[in-house]
Parts: structure tokens; C-alpha cells; sequence
């Protein structure tokens, strides 16, 4: 289930990058309209969970007041803080690739049209690699290990984009896809790993969620203003760089076979 949600994620987002810009051109529209469009989604999303508002789920009272109780001491928790790193450090690489690379791309010479299925075609190989990646761990890798390679193929990835943009493009895609494909699902499958109950599980996800995509938030904005302070690409992309060894250092962390302090 892990892998079949991240999936959507990046199935959402190969969606989005690949079609925006045809849609764009076949309707005549400007970008700020053509952006506006994908809201309507949230509305055909809301459509779809109104049922389950009606629905209800019975539990005794001591279930409820049991599952409502916070966790004391998680936020004094290492472990805790770890999966939390690699919750917002992973998601901060993918945003901030996610916000330029289409940029990068054109600047190096690609049209708009083509940069735009670039990043969607990334995001296809990330369906595989967020699928995979559970299904592989604890199988035939750890997570650790698996984490480190997916940071590996980033790392390529990045590489390849600062020096050679437009001609390895595909290759660069296909590495960035199942790199980051792999961290999401990684991501997600710690926080399920590290708690010991449902209820520790709830509230990890919040923290981890929370302040890695805070965290994360900030990427697409610091890698901007890093772009208009250099006046290149090459140190914003250095720095994505840079950023996978902490990474990579927080998945090692994450991967401990124990649970987070709290009770």
C-alpha cells in the first residue's frame, strides 16, 4: 500500500508535467489560466471523499480516548527526528527539481514543450521505483543500502544535468526517476517501520510530514534566489548535491531496526 500511494503521487505528477503546456497551446490560454485548470481536481477530490465523511467507523470509548492520546517524549526522540530529516530532506530534492529542472532545460537550449515531458517522463520511472522499493526492502536490500542507491542515482542524475543538460536528458530523467521514486517510498515505509503501534505511528507521520515538508517547502524558493545570486545554474544544482550526504546519512539512521522513544 506504501508503494501504491506514492505511485499516485507520481503518477499525478507525470500527468501534470507532460500535458500543461499542450493543453496550454491547444486552448489559447495564458499560463496563469492554464495552471488554474488543475484546481478543478481538487473539486472532482472532493466529490470523491464526501462519502466518507457520512461514514463511521464504531469504537469503544477507551479505544477512542486510547488512539486521541498524544505520545510523550517523540520529539525527544533521535530516531524520531531522523525519519523526519529524511522525510523533508528527500522531499526538498524532489520539489526543487520538480519547480526547475523544466527551467534548467529550456535554458540550455530545449523548447517548453519538451522540457515539460522531461520532468513528466521522470516522474513515469518514479511510479516504478516508488512501487519497487518496498516490495525490495528487507528482500533483497536493506534500507539503508537502498536509500544510499537511490541518493547514488540522484547524484548521477544531477551531475549529469550540470554538465551535459540536453544531450543525455533521457538518461539523466531515467536515473532522477527512480532515485527519487525510491526516497519517497523509503520515506514513508520508515515511519510505518519505526513505531511500534498504530498510535505511534499516527503521530510520527505528523512530525515527520510536518516539518520535513516545511523543510521542503523552502527548496524551490532558497534554489531561486541561489540561481539569481550566482546568475548560473551550476551552483543551485551543487547544492542539491550537497544536500544528499545528509540525506543519505539521516536514511542510515532511520533504517536502525528500533522503535522511537514516546509513550
Amino acid at each position: 500500500m506504501t508503494g501504491l500511494y506514492s505511485m499516485s503521487l507520481f503518477g499525478g505528477a507525470a500527468l501534470a508535467a507532460g500535458v500543461t503546456v499542450p493543453v496550454q497551446h491547444a486552448a489559447g490560454l495564458n499560463w496563469q489560466a492554464t495552471l488554474g485548470c488543475w484546481g478543478a481536481l481538487a473539486l472532482v477530490a472532493l466529490v470523491c471523499w464526501l462519502p466518507q465523511v457520512r461514514s463511521r467507523t464504531r469504537v469503544t470509548a477507551a479505544a477512542a480516548r486510547e488512539a486521541a492520546r498524544p505520545v510523550r517524549g517523540l520529539w525527544r526522540s533521535a530516531l524520531a527526528w531522523q525519519v523526519t530529516a529524511y522525510m523533508g530532506l528527500q522531499s526538498l530534492s524532489y520539489y526543487a527539481a520538480a519547480a526547475w529542472l523544466p527551467t534548467i532545460l529550456t535554458d540550455a537550449g530545449t523548447s517548453a514543450g519538451d522540457a515539460g515531458w522531461m520532468l513528466s517522463f521522470s516522474s513515469l520511472l518514479g511510479i516504478a521505483g516508488s512501487f519497487l522499493a518496498p516490495v525490495i526492502v528487507g528482500r533483497r536490500l536493506s534500507a539503508g543500502t537502498l536509500a544510499t542507491l537511490g541518493a547514488l542515482l540522484c547524484a548521477a542524475a544531477f551531475t549529469g544535468v550540470l554538465t551535459a543538460p540536453v544531450g543525455g536528458a533521457y538518461v539523466w530523467m531515467v536515473l532522477l526517476g527512480l532515485g527519487q521514486g525510491a526516497a519517497i517510498s523509503l520515506a514513508l515505509l520508515f515511519i510505518v517501520q519505526r513505531a511500534p503501534d498504530a498510535r505511534h505511528t499516527a503521530q510520527l507521520s505528523s512530525m515527520a510530514q510536518c516539518f520535513g515538508y516545511v523543510l521542503a517547502a523552502t527548496g524551490p524558493a532558497v534554489l531561486g534566489a541561489v540561481h539569481d545570486a550566482s546568475g548560473s545554474w551550476t551552483v543551485p544544482l551543487t547544492v542539491l548535491l550537497a544536500l544528499l550526504l545528509p540525506q543519505i546519512a539521516a536514511a542510515w539512521g532511520a533504517a536502525r531496526h528500533r522503535y522511537v522513544a514516546g509513550h
